[in-house]
Protein backbone atom coordinates (compact mmCIF):
# COMPACT_ATOMS: atom_id res chain seq x y z
CA UNK A 1 0.00 0.00 0.00
CA UNK A 2 1.80 3.33 -0.96
CA UNK A 3 1.24 6.37 1.43
CA UNK A 4 -0.84 8.73 1.29
CA UNK A 5 0.03 12.48 1.75
CA UNK A 6 -2.94 14.19 1.68
CA UNK A 7 -5.89 15.15 4.46
CA UNK A 8 -8.46 14.59 2.38
CA UNK A 9 -7.78 10.80 1.71
CA UNK A 10 -10.65 8.85 0.78
CA UNK A 11 -10.21 4.50 0.75
CA UNK A 12 -12.36 2.67 -1.57
CA UNK A 13 -12.02 -0.58 0.43
CA UNK A 14 -12.85 -4.10 -0.05
CA UNK A 15 -14.38 -3.93 -3.97
CA UNK A 16 -15.74 -0.35 -3.53
CA UNK A 17 -13.74 1.10 -6.58
CA UNK A 18 -15.52 -1.29 -8.99
CA UNK A 19 -18.62 0.93 -9.05
CA UNK A 20 -18.59 3.47 -12.19
CA UNK A 21 -19.65 6.94 -10.25
CA UNK A 22 -17.82 6.63 -6.79
CA UNK A 23 -14.14 7.52 -7.82
CA UNK A 24 -15.45 10.34 -9.96
CA UNK A 25 -17.89 11.85 -7.29
CA UNK A 26 -15.33 11.42 -4.70
CA UNK A 27 -12.48 13.98 -7.10
CA UNK A 28 -15.13 16.19 -7.98
CA UNK A 29 -15.54 16.96 -4.07
CA UNK A 30 -11.39 17.42 -2.95
CA UNK A 31 -10.90 13.41 -2.50
CA UNK A 32 -7.72 11.79 -3.41
CA UNK A 33 -8.93 8.32 -3.63
CA UNK A 34 -6.90 5.27 -2.87
CA UNK A 35 -7.76 1.49 -3.53
CA UNK A 36 -7.48 -0.84 -0.51
CA UNK A 37 -8.30 -4.59 0.01
CA UNK A 38 -8.24 -6.61 2.85
CA UNK A 39 -4.79 -7.71 2.86
CA UNK A 40 -3.95 -3.91 3.37
CA UNK A 41 -3.59 -2.14 7.18
CA UNK A 42 -4.72 0.74 7.96
CA UNK A 43 -1.66 1.18 9.69
CA UNK A 44 0.30 1.87 6.49
CA UNK A 45 -1.52 5.48 6.43
CA UNK A 46 0.82 8.45 8.21
CA UNK A 47 -2.09 10.72 7.03
CA UNK A 48 -5.55 11.33 8.30
CA UNK A 49 -8.09 9.62 6.11
CA UNK A 50 -11.14 11.99 5.57
CA UNK A 51 -13.60 9.14 4.23
CA UNK A 52 -13.71 5.34 3.78
CA UNK A 53 -15.63 3.50 1.20
CA UNK A 54 -16.32 -0.35 1.88
CA UNK A 55 -17.98 -2.61 -0.34
CA UNK A 56 -20.51 -5.00 1.70
CA UNK A 57 -20.13 -8.08 -0.16
CA UNK A 58 -17.59 -9.71 1.39
CA UNK A 59 -18.29 -8.40 4.81
CA UNK A 60 -15.30 -9.54 6.63
CA UNK A 61 -12.80 -8.00 5.32
CA UNK A 62 -15.08 -4.74 4.73
CA UNK A 63 -16.25 -4.62 8.25
CA UNK A 64 -12.55 -5.48 9.84
CA UNK A 65 -11.56 -2.11 7.80
CA UNK A 66 -14.32 0.08 8.93
CA UNK A 67 -13.26 -0.78 12.54
CA UNK A 68 -9.72 -0.39 11.78
CA UNK A 69 -10.67 3.36 10.22
CA UNK A 70 -13.40 4.25 12.88
CA UNK A 71 -10.72 3.47 15.52
CA UNK A 72 -7.69 5.27 13.94
CA UNK A 73 -10.01 7.92 12.35
CA UNK A 74 -12.65 8.79 14.66
CA UNK A 75 -13.93 11.49 12.81
CA UNK A 76 -13.72 9.92 9.20
CA UNK A 77 -16.93 9.28 7.23
CA UNK A 78 -17.41 5.54 6.96
CA UNK A 79 -19.82 4.41 3.98
CA UNK A 80 -21.17 1.31 3.15
CA UNK A 81 -22.39 0.01 -0.51
CA UNK A 82 -24.85 -2.84 -0.06
CA UNK A 83 -27.14 -5.17 -2.33
CA UNK A 84 -30.81 -3.89 -1.24
CA UNK A 85 -31.51 -7.65 -0.84
CA UNK A 86 -29.30 -8.14 1.72
CA UNK A 87 -30.32 -5.82 4.70
CA UNK A 88 -29.05 -7.90 7.58
CA UNK A 89 -25.43 -6.97 5.97
CA UNK A 90 -26.23 -2.93 6.21
CA UNK A 91 -27.24 -3.69 9.98
CA UNK A 92 -23.60 -5.62 10.58
CA UNK A 93 -22.30 -2.81 8.68
CA UNK A 94 -24.09 -0.13 10.59
CA UNK A 95 -23.33 -1.97 14.02
CA UNK A 96 -19.80 -1.89 13.16
CA UNK A 97 -19.86 2.09 12.94
CA UNK A 98 -20.63 2.56 9.28
CA UNK A 99 -22.45 6.21 9.25
CA UNK A 100 -25.24 4.84 6.64
CA UNK A 101 -25.26 2.32 3.66
CA UNK A 102 -26.02 3.30 0.14
CA UNK A 103 -27.97 0.62 -2.25
CA UNK A 104 -25.67 -0.55 -5.45
CA UNK A 105 -25.13 0.84 -7.16
CA UNK A 106 -24.93 3.56 -5.59
CA UNK A 107 -25.61 6.65 -7.64
CA UNK A 108 -23.91 10.27 -7.70
CA UNK A 109 -26.72 12.18 -6.71
CA UNK A 110 -26.80 9.98 -3.24
CA UNK A 111 -23.44 9.65 -2.94
CA UNK A 112 -23.18 13.53 -2.88
CA UNK A 113 -26.41 14.06 -0.44
CA UNK A 114 -24.52 11.24 2.18
CA UNK A 115 -21.10 12.94 2.47
CA UNK A 116 -22.84 16.25 2.72
CA UNK A 117 -25.41 14.94 5.32
CA UNK A 118 -22.42 12.90 7.22
CA UNK A 119 -20.40 16.75 6.96
CA UNK A 120 -23.41 18.61 8.67
CA UNK A 121 -24.32 16.06 11.34
CA UNK A 122 -20.40 16.34 12.11
CA UNK A 123 -20.46 19.57 12.78
CA UNK A 124 -23.77 19.86 14.39
CA UNK A 125 -22.06 17.27 17.00
CA UNK A 126 -18.47 19.27 17.52
CA UNK A 127 -21.04 22.24 18.21
CA UNK A 128 -23.22 20.85 20.72
CA UNK A 129 -22.63 21.27 24.40
CA UNK A 130 -23.10 18.09 25.06
CA UNK A 131 -25.43 14.60 25.25
CA UNK A 132 -27.55 16.10 27.68
CA UNK A 133 -29.05 18.16 25.30
CA UNK A 134 -30.78 15.15 23.78
CA UNK A 135 -32.32 14.84 26.92
CA UNK A 136 -34.78 17.51 25.90
CA UNK A 137 -37.89 18.25 28.71
CA UNK A 138 -39.77 19.22 25.60
CA UNK A 139 -40.18 15.53 24.63
CA UNK A 140 -39.96 14.50 27.86
CA UNK A 141 -36.58 12.23 27.66
CA UNK A 142 -35.51 12.99 31.30
CA UNK A 143 -32.71 10.40 32.64
CA UNK A 144 -29.06 10.08 33.70
CA UNK A 145 -29.15 6.95 35.36
CA UNK A 146 -27.26 3.57 34.06
CA UNK A 147 -29.72 2.37 32.13
CA UNK A 148 -30.60 5.78 29.73
CA UNK A 149 -27.10 6.46 29.59
CA UNK A 150 -26.43 3.98 26.47
CA UNK A 151 -30.40 4.66 24.83
CA UNK A 152 -28.50 8.41 24.83
CA UNK A 153 -25.60 7.59 22.90
CA UNK A 154 -27.71 5.79 20.40
CA UNK A 155 -29.83 8.34 20.09
CA UNK A 156 -27.37 10.07 19.00
CA UNK A 157 -25.92 7.57 16.76
CA UNK A 158 -29.13 7.17 14.93
CA UNK A 159 -30.07 10.84 14.24
CA UNK A 160 -26.65 10.79 12.09
CA UNK A 161 -28.13 8.59 9.89
CA UNK A 162 -30.86 7.51 7.47
CA UNK A 163 -31.44 3.47 8.05
CA UNK A 164 -34.52 2.25 9.86
CA UNK A 165 -35.24 2.28 13.81
CA UNK A 166 -36.88 0.16 15.85
CA UNK A 167 -37.77 1.09 19.60
CA UNK A 168 -38.86 -1.59 21.66
CA UNK A 169 -40.03 -1.04 25.30
CA UNK A 170 -42.89 -1.53 27.20
CA UNK A 171 -46.25 0.50 26.69
CA UNK A 172 -45.59 4.02 28.16
CA UNK A 173 -42.07 3.73 28.46
CA UNK A 174 -41.20 6.75 26.31
CA UNK A 175 -40.98 4.86 22.68
CA UNK A 176 -42.26 7.89 20.62
CA UNK A 177 -40.28 10.46 22.90
CA UNK A 178 -37.05 8.55 21.63
CA UNK A 179 -38.18 8.47 18.01
CA UNK A 180 -38.75 12.58 18.46
CA UNK A 181 -35.70 13.10 19.94
CA UNK A 182 -33.67 11.19 17.58
CA UNK A 183 -35.68 13.19 14.31
CA UNK A 184 -35.16 16.97 16.64
CA UNK A 185 -31.47 16.00 16.78
CA UNK A 186 -31.62 15.32 12.84
CA UNK A 187 -30.45 16.83 9.88
CA UNK A 188 -34.22 16.87 9.15
CA UNK A 189 -35.55 18.20 12.46
CA UNK A 190 -37.05 20.66 10.06
CA UNK A 191 -38.57 18.23 7.56
CA UNK A 192 -42.11 16.81 8.92
CA UNK A 193 -42.34 14.30 11.91
CA UNK A 194 -45.49 11.80 11.37
CA UNK A 195 -46.85 9.21 13.48
CA UNK A 196 -49.46 6.89 13.82
CA UNK A 197 -50.79 3.84 15.62
CA UNK A 198 -50.68 0.20 14.00
CA UNK A 199 -52.73 -1.06 16.22
CA UNK A 200 -56.48 -0.20 14.92
CA UNK A 201 -59.52 -2.57 15.96
CA UNK A 202 -59.38 -2.71 11.96
CA UNK A 203 -56.22 -4.12 9.88
CA UNK A 204 -57.35 -2.43 6.21
CA UNK A 205 -58.22 1.01 8.53
CA UNK A 206 -54.01 1.10 9.12
CA UNK A 207 -53.61 -0.33 5.68
CA UNK A 208 -55.65 3.16 3.94
CA UNK A 209 -54.08 5.41 6.95
CA UNK A 210 -50.78 4.48 5.58
CA UNK A 211 -51.15 4.46 2.22
CA UNK A 212 -54.06 5.86 0.61
CA UNK A 213 -55.53 3.10 -0.79
CA UNK A 214 -56.35 -0.45 -0.64
CA UNK A 215 -54.68 -3.03 -2.83
CA UNK A 216 -55.60 -6.57 -3.84
CA UNK A 217 -52.84 -8.61 -5.31
CA UNK A 218 -52.80 -8.97 -8.97
CA UNK A 219 -54.32 -5.69 -9.35
CA UNK A 220 -51.32 -4.09 -10.22
CA UNK A 221 -51.90 -1.60 -13.57
CA UNK A 222 -48.84 -2.00 -15.84
CA UNK A 223 -48.03 1.18 -15.98
CA UNK A 224 -47.19 0.73 -11.64
CA UNK A 225 -44.00 -2.11 -12.42
CA UNK A 226 -44.77 -3.47 -9.34
CA UNK A 227 -44.28 0.16 -7.26
CA UNK A 228 -46.78 0.42 -4.38
CA UNK A 229 -50.13 2.89 -5.06
CA UNK A 230 -50.35 5.76 -2.66
CA UNK A 231 -52.36 8.55 -2.44
CA UNK A 232 -51.16 12.33 -1.55
CA UNK A 233 -53.66 11.84 1.77
CA UNK A 234 -51.80 9.40 3.53
CA UNK A 235 -48.99 8.94 6.20
CA UNK A 236 -46.39 8.16 3.41
CA UNK A 237 -47.01 10.67 1.12
CA UNK A 238 -47.00 13.20 4.32
CA UNK A 239 -43.47 11.70 5.27
CA UNK A 240 -41.96 12.16 2.79
CA UNK A 241 -38.37 14.07 3.03
CA UNK A 242 -39.16 13.31 6.92
CA UNK A 243 -39.77 10.41 9.79
CA UNK A 244 -42.47 8.40 9.93
CA UNK A 245 -43.30 6.80 12.83
CA UNK A 246 -45.22 3.56 13.42
CA UNK A 247 -46.30 2.94 16.90
CA UNK A 248 -47.00 -0.98 17.58
CA UNK A 249 -46.09 -2.42 14.25
CA UNK A 250 -45.86 -5.61 14.82
CA UNK A 251 -49.87 -5.04 15.11
CA UNK A 252 -50.06 -4.11 11.65
CA UNK A 253 -51.77 -6.86 9.19
CA UNK A 254 -50.03 -9.12 6.93
CA UNK A 255 -50.85 -7.69 3.85
CA UNK A 256 -49.89 -3.80 5.24
CA UNK A 257 -46.16 -4.92 6.20
CA UNK A 258 -45.74 -6.53 2.60
CA UNK A 259 -46.51 -3.50 0.91
CA UNK A 260 -44.59 -0.96 3.24
CA UNK A 261 -41.32 -3.53 2.54
CA UNK A 262 -41.63 -3.18 -1.30
CA UNK A 263 -42.12 0.64 -0.30
CA UNK A 264 -38.83 0.66 2.20
CA UNK A 265 -37.30 -1.65 -0.82
CA UNK A 266 -37.75 0.40 -3.94
CA UNK A 267 -38.10 4.09 -2.43
CA UNK A 268 -40.25 4.80 -5.26
CA UNK A 269 -44.47 4.66 -5.51
CA UNK A 270 -46.88 4.75 -7.90
CA UNK A 271 -48.37 7.67 -6.89
CA UNK A 272 -52.45 7.78 -7.98
CA UNK A 273 -53.25 11.40 -8.44
CA UNK A 274 -50.60 11.89 -11.02
CA UNK A 275 -50.59 8.71 -12.56
CA UNK A 276 -46.75 8.45 -12.18
CA UNK A 277 -43.55 7.08 -10.11
CA UNK A 278 -42.36 8.82 -7.95
CA UNK A 279 -39.19 8.77 -5.20
CA UNK A 280 -40.11 8.07 -1.12
CA UNK A 281 -37.57 9.61 0.51
CA UNK A 282 -38.64 8.68 4.40
CA UNK A 283 -37.02 7.63 7.29
CA UNK A 284 -39.11 4.81 8.98
CA UNK A 285 -38.93 4.51 12.56
CA UNK A 286 -41.12 1.75 14.66
CA UNK A 287 -41.87 0.65 17.71
CA UNK A 288 -42.99 -2.29 19.28
CA UNK A 289 -43.24 -3.82 23.18
CA UNK A 290 -40.85 -6.17 24.57
CA UNK A 291 -42.93 -9.16 23.02
CA UNK A 292 -41.07 -8.29 19.30
CA UNK A 293 -39.17 -11.50 19.36
CA UNK A 294 -42.20 -13.61 19.50
CA UNK A 295 -44.01 -11.73 17.26
CA UNK A 296 -41.37 -12.88 14.45
CA UNK A 297 -41.41 -16.73 15.94
CA UNK A 298 -45.15 -16.57 15.47
CA UNK A 299 -45.21 -15.26 12.16
CA UNK A 300 -47.14 -12.11 13.16
CA UNK A 301 -44.13 -9.79 11.52
CA UNK A 302 -42.28 -10.34 9.33
CA UNK A 303 -38.83 -10.98 9.31
CA UNK A 304 -37.33 -9.10 6.03
CA UNK A 305 -39.89 -6.36 7.59
CA UNK A 306 -38.19 -6.52 10.88
CA UNK A 307 -34.66 -6.65 9.09
CA UNK A 308 -34.89 -2.82 7.48
CA UNK A 309 -36.58 -1.53 10.46
CA UNK A 310 -34.20 -2.52 12.86
CA UNK A 311 -30.51 -2.10 10.90
CA UNK A 312 -30.66 0.12 14.54
CA UNK A 313 -32.53 -1.18 17.60
CA UNK A 314 -32.75 0.92 20.65
CA UNK A 315 -34.15 -0.98 23.71
CA UNK A 316 -35.64 1.54 26.21
CA UNK A 317 -35.85 0.33 29.84
CA UNK A 318 -39.28 0.57 31.66
CA UNK A 319 -39.66 3.25 34.46
CA UNK A 320 -38.60 0.63 37.52
CA UNK A 321 -35.89 -0.01 35.66
CA UNK A 322 -34.62 3.85 35.99
CA UNK A 323 -35.29 4.15 39.29
CA UNK A 324 -32.65 6.60 40.08
CA UNK A 325 -34.21 9.22 37.23
CA UNK A 326 -37.85 8.79 39.01
CA UNK A 327 -37.19 12.00 41.61
CA UNK A 328 -35.96 13.87 38.73
CA UNK A 329 -39.05 12.86 36.42
CA UNK A 330 -41.60 13.40 38.97
CA UNK A 331 -40.43 16.98 39.77
CA UNK A 332 -40.20 17.90 36.02
CA UNK A 333 -44.00 15.79 35.31
CA UNK A 334 -45.11 17.89 37.86
CA UNK A 335 -44.06 21.44 37.51
CA UNK A 336 -45.22 20.70 33.59
CA UNK A 337 -48.78 19.24 34.69
CA UNK A 338 -49.17 22.32 37.25
CA UNK A 339 -48.46 24.73 34.34
CA UNK A 340 -51.01 22.56 32.02
CA UNK A 341 -53.62 22.43 34.66
CA UNK A 342 -53.45 26.07 35.56
CA UNK A 343 -52.35 25.64 39.18
CA UNK A 344 -49.96 27.14 41.18
CA UNK A 345 -46.40 25.27 41.58
CA UNK A 346 -46.41 22.42 43.81
CA UNK A 347 -42.90 20.72 45.40
CA UNK A 348 -42.54 16.89 46.27
CA UNK A 349 -40.57 16.63 49.72
CA UNK A 350 -37.90 14.45 49.79
CA UNK A 351 -39.38 11.74 51.09
CA UNK A 352 -42.04 11.75 49.19
CA UNK A 353 -39.62 11.49 45.93
CA UNK A 354 -38.00 8.56 47.87
CA UNK A 355 -41.51 6.66 47.99
CA UNK A 356 -41.81 7.14 43.97
CA UNK A 357 -38.80 6.19 43.56
CA UNK A 358 -39.25 2.62 45.55
CA UNK A 359 -42.73 2.14 43.97
CA UNK A 360 -43.56 -0.51 41.04
CA UNK A 361 -44.86 1.55 38.11
CA UNK A 362 -46.36 -1.29 36.16
CA UNK A 363 -47.88 1.63 33.86
CA UNK A 364 -44.26 3.40 33.38
CA UNK A 365 -44.74 7.07 32.89
CA UNK A 366 -48.42 7.36 32.51
CA UNK A 367 -49.04 6.02 35.85
CA UNK A 368 -46.69 8.54 37.32
CA UNK A 369 -48.37 11.21 35.69
CA UNK A 370 -51.40 10.12 36.71
CA UNK A 371 -50.43 9.96 40.37
CA UNK A 372 -48.74 13.16 40.05
CA UNK A 373 -52.03 15.18 38.34
CA UNK A 374 -54.42 13.30 40.63
CA UNK A 375 -52.11 15.09 43.78
CA UNK A 376 -52.00 18.77 41.81
CA UNK A 377 -55.94 18.66 42.05
CA UNK A 378 -56.30 16.54 45.32
CA UNK A 379 -53.71 18.29 47.57
CA UNK A 380 -54.52 21.92 48.64
CA UNK A 381 -51.48 22.60 50.02
CA UNK A 382 -48.21 23.48 47.86
CA UNK A 383 -46.25 21.16 49.30
CA UNK A 384 -46.55 17.51 48.33
CA UNK A 385 -45.61 15.38 51.64
CA UNK A 386 -44.92 11.65 51.19
CA UNK A 387 -48.38 11.13 53.52
CA UNK A 388 -50.05 12.55 50.70
CA UNK A 389 -48.40 10.35 48.07
CA UNK A 390 -49.38 7.62 50.28
CA UNK A 391 -53.25 9.08 50.73
CA UNK A 392 -53.42 8.69 46.83
CA UNK A 393 -51.69 5.72 46.06
CA UNK A 394 -52.40 1.87 46.50
CA UNK A 395 -48.77 0.50 46.89
CA UNK A 396 -48.14 -2.91 45.39
CA UNK A 397 -49.63 -5.92 47.90
CA UNK A 398 -51.64 -3.03 49.74
CA UNK A 399 -55.79 -3.38 49.32
CA UNK A 400 -55.52 0.56 48.02
CA UNK A 401 -55.24 4.01 49.85
CA UNK A 402 -55.95 4.90 53.14
CA UNK A 403 -59.24 5.24 53.92
CA UNK A 404 -60.40 9.17 55.25
CA UNK A 405 -62.57 7.26 57.90
CA UNK A 406 -59.95 5.92 59.14
CA UNK A 407 -58.29 6.97 63.00
CA UNK A 408 -55.13 8.81 62.89
CA UNK A 409 -53.71 5.74 64.83
CA UNK A 410 -55.13 3.25 61.82
CA UNK A 411 -53.51 5.91 59.17
CA UNK A 412 -50.48 6.13 61.33
CA UNK A 413 -49.61 2.69 61.56
CA UNK A 414 -50.49 1.85 58.23
CA UNK A 415 -48.14 4.83 57.17
CA UNK A 416 -45.87 3.57 58.70
CA UNK A 417 -45.92 -0.03 57.98
CA UNK A 418 -46.03 0.83 53.92
CA UNK A 419 -43.51 3.17 54.42
CA UNK A 420 -41.25 0.66 55.84
CA UNK A 421 -42.13 -1.39 53.24
CA UNK A 422 -41.29 0.69 50.62
CA UNK A 423 -38.00 1.85 51.27
CA UNK A 424 -37.02 -2.03 52.12
CA UNK A 425 -38.09 -2.76 48.42
CA UNK A 426 -36.11 0.38 47.15
CA UNK A 427 -33.63 -1.46 48.98
CA UNK A 428 -34.34 -4.83 47.73
CA UNK A 429 -34.47 -5.99 51.52
CA UNK A 430 -30.83 -4.78 52.44
CA UNK A 431 -31.53 -3.69 56.26
CA UNK A 432 -28.35 -1.23 56.19
CA UNK A 433 -29.30 0.81 53.40
CA UNK A 434 -32.76 1.21 54.56
CA UNK A 435 -32.39 1.92 58.04
CA UNK A 436 -30.12 4.34 56.54
CA UNK A 437 -32.59 6.20 54.89
CA UNK A 438 -34.91 5.86 57.59
CA UNK A 439 -32.54 6.96 60.65
CA UNK A 440 -32.85 4.51 62.85
CA UNK A 441 -30.32 2.25 64.48
CA UNK A 442 -30.61 -1.69 62.52
CA UNK A 443 -31.95 -3.49 65.69
CA UNK A 444 -34.70 -0.87 65.99
CA UNK A 445 -35.42 -1.37 62.20
CA UNK A 446 -35.58 -5.60 63.62
CA UNK A 447 -37.87 -4.75 66.11
CA UNK A 448 -40.61 -2.36 64.31
CA UNK A 449 -40.45 -5.11 61.46
CA UNK A 450 -40.94 -8.11 64.23
CA UNK A 451 -44.20 -5.23 65.71
CA UNK A 452 -45.55 -4.54 62.37
CA UNK A 453 -45.86 -8.21 61.36
CA UNK A 454 -43.34 -6.82 58.38
CA UNK A 455 -40.97 -9.58 57.12
CA UNK A 456 -38.71 -9.84 54.14
CA UNK A 457 -40.07 -11.78 50.71
CA UNK A 458 -37.66 -14.36 50.13
CA UNK A 459 -36.35 -12.74 47.13
CA UNK A 460 -34.53 -10.46 48.89
CA UNK A 461 -32.81 -12.74 51.09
Amino acid sequence: MSRVQTASTALLAAGASAEPAVTAVLRELGFDTVHVDGKDSISDFDEPIALCLVDLRDNGDALRIARAVRSRYPEAIVIGVADPGRPHAAAEAIRAGVFDVLPRPPTARDLRALIANAREQASLAASAPSLRAVESPSYGVVGTSAAMRPVMELVQRAAAGQCGIMICGERGSGREMIARAIHAHSVHRDAPFVAMDCSAPEPEDVELQLFGVLVKRGSNAPERRSLERVRHHSRLHEASGGFLFLENVAEMSARAQARLVRVLRDREVFNEEVRERVSLPVRVVASADGSINTALEEGRLRPDLYERLSLIRIDVPALRQRREDIPVLATHFLKELCLANGAPLKTLTRPALTLLAALPWRGNAPELKGLLERLILLVPQGLIRLEDVLAHTPLEGSPGPIRLDATLRQARARFETEYIAAVLQHHRGRIADAARVLGVQRTNLYRKMRRLNLMRPRTWA
